[in-house]
């Protein structure tokens, strides 16, 4: 009778279990400790996860090509989500620029940035008046899905947006031609109530496990969280072979 319809989901609840671990228990406790702090306090880039991205980033390969004209495809939610998966894969790359220059942790001059309980966003004119409300987790800078509608950053942060584009093979340009709207996404997740266990090791020998729980918005996915946690590279960007050298 009332069905789930597409906007009504508000967030994912996981809880997710890793066997095998590789380590001792006192180890492993003491490890995600000091992760969980770090996440706690700081926050995690919001990046797709991998399977946005299709088996060794086929989805993105398509969607280079759909926005390129080299290839048509006649489904259009098929169509719109390759689009979308390189929208998604060109988010990542200006996740990690973030990340590589140090301006994840503090927010850049003309941001777009988004509040956390109300979702309101405007572009930080002052960052030395909004980066305590970035410090204390009541605002986040937005990343770019590129698009001509999307809301632009001014200042600093629309030239570093602009730099990632223009590392593309696509331009604002093919975006309008695909009719691809644009949007901003949250740049930073906030998991405060992430919460870990660590198992004994069973009998049979298979070592100590560990429980992991915490809640998403949505459109967060949780492979973001395990990548922080058990530092493995698994919302690693799919390499385009026409943009190895960029």
């Amino acid at each position: 009778r009332n069905k789930l319809q597409p906007g009504h989901l508000l967030g994912n609840r996981f809880v997710i279990r890793v066997s095998n671990i590789g380590c001792g228990a006192a180890e492993a406790e003491a490890r995600l400790a000091a992760i969980v702090q770090a996440i706690h306090s700081q926050g995690l880039p919001n990046f797709f996860g991998p399977q946005r991205f299709g088996f060794d980033g086929g989805n993105v390969r398509q969607g280079l090509a759909l926005l390129l004209g080299e290839r048509t495809q006649r489904d259009r939610w098929l169509r719109r989500f390759l689009i979308s998966s390189y929208q998604s894969y060109l988010c990542n790359r200006y996740l990690a620029r973030r990340l590589e220059i140090g301006a994840f942790d503090h927010l850049l001059p003309g941001d777009v940035a988004k509040k956390y309980a109300t979702g309101g966003m405007f572009n930080v004119e002052d960052v030395a008046q909004e980066q305590p409300r970035y410090a204390q987790h009541e605002i986040s800078f937005t990343a770019p899905l590129y698009g001509p509608k999307m809301w632009e950053a001014q200042a600093e942060a629309a030239a570093l947006e602009a730099q990632v584009l223009a590392e593309s093979p696509v331009t604002l340009a093919h975006l309008t031609a695909a009719r691809v709207e644009g949007t901003r996404r949250l740049g930073r997740l906030l998991a405060g109530d992430l919460c870990v266990r660590i198992l004994d090791a069973p009998p049979d020998g298979t070592g100590p496990s560990v429980v992991v729980e915490f809640q998403l918005p949505k459109g967060a996915f949780a492979t973001t969280v395990m990548r922080e946690l058990m530092k493995v590279d698994l919302a690693a960007l799919p390499a385009l072979a026409d943009e190895e050298d960029t």
